[in-house]
């Protein structure tokens, strides 16, 4: 008794191979899709990272120089700048946090010392902030990354100041 070879036919080659083809294109557009995802995660996770840190280092800054008379917002060129008044030993000092060239950057010098913008040191990117006293509250807002984000401290003493 003989038994017949099977025929094998080229479409049964073609079928599998074709079928291992989209099942390799299917596979690529998942891990694509999901790198996608995956890196718009981080940046948003890195925006929000960045407004947070940005936020808690300055109601931390007013927090730490926070006494009577000693936070202010002036106006300096179009740009407001939170003054913030130290007494060390005998001579005054002044740490300014303002905005510069859509960086956060803070300066502290001597009150004899005149402030320019340029020599602050950068802290972080952001696109703009402005800051506002009234009766002794204190009001932050931050844009970064297209996002603006307010907060409120309440201060000992601050002398009033609007916004432009």
């Amino acid at each position: 008794m003989r038994y017949k070879a099977a025929k094998r036919h080229t479409i049964d080659f073609v079928f599998v191979l074709m079928l291992f083809l989209i099942f390799s294109i299917s596979s690529l557009a998942v891990v694509y899709i999901g790198s996608q995802v995956y890196s718009s995660t981080v940046e948003t996770m890195d925006d929000k990272f960045n407004q947070n840190v940005v936020m808690d280092y300055l109601i931390e800054k007013v927090r730490q120089t926070d006494a009577e008379n000693c936070i202010s917002v002036e106006n300096v060129n179009g740009t407001d700048v939170l003054c913030l008044h130290e007494k060390y030993g005998d001579k005054d000092y002044t740490t300014y946090i303002y905005e510069d060239e859509n960086k956060l950057k803070e300066l502290f010098i001597s009150d004899e010392e005149i402030f320019s913008a340029q020599k602050g040191q950068a802290v972080m990117d952001v696109d703009s902030v402005s800051f506002s006293v009234e009766k002794s509250l204190l009001t932050v807002e931050i844009t970064t990354g297209g996002e603006t984000r307010t907060a409120y401290a309440s201060i000992v003493g601050g002398q009033d100041y609007e916004a432009q």
